[in-house]
């Protein structure tokens, strides 16, 4: 996973299924990428709560070249991503690839069926080279 052309691979797949299928397309690929491909992490998180996946995350982006992320478990049990430089886009930035202006949008629909599978909701503030992601326990009504 942690090879950068990865990136590439990715970026040019989003524009693929997003100009041939369609958006809805797109979303439903996210979406099952989210609730199947990556079923055993999200039964880890299930198991282990808040820390496993904050150390999940911290595992993940670990492997991911320039990425610089802060993972954290808040108060009531939300799981705080705090990118400051998204691997992803710093990587097509830095080779002068156009990124798909949808790009981001994959973390909203991946991660949300991911949190979804595990009683949560998840929120996205900022993109496109950094941001702030945060995996919610429904029962919790506070905000980043």
């Amino acid at each position: 996973m942690s090879a950068p052309d990865f990136y590439f691979a990715n970026n040019s797949m989003f524009r693929h299924i997003h100009d041939r299928y369609g958006k809805a397309a797109l979303v439903t690929y996210w979406r099952e990428l989210g609730s199947d491909y990556y079923r055993q992490r999200t039964d880890a998180w299930r198991s282990g709560g808040a820390a496993a996946i904050a150390d999940d995350w911290r595992a993940y982006f670990a492997k991911e070249p320039q990425a610089q992320v802060e993972a954290s478990v808040e108060e009531g049990g939300a799981v705080k991503l705090d990118i400051k430089q998204c691997p992803a886009i710093k990587h097509l930035r830095d080779s002068g690839r156009e990124i798909v202006p949808y790009f981001c949008e994959h973390c909203d629909h991946i991660c949300g069926s991911m949190a979804q599978g595990v009683g949560m909701r998840f929120e996205r503030s900022g993109g496109m080279g950094s941001c702030v992601q945060r995996f919610v326990p429904l029962t919790t009504k506070g905000r980043a």
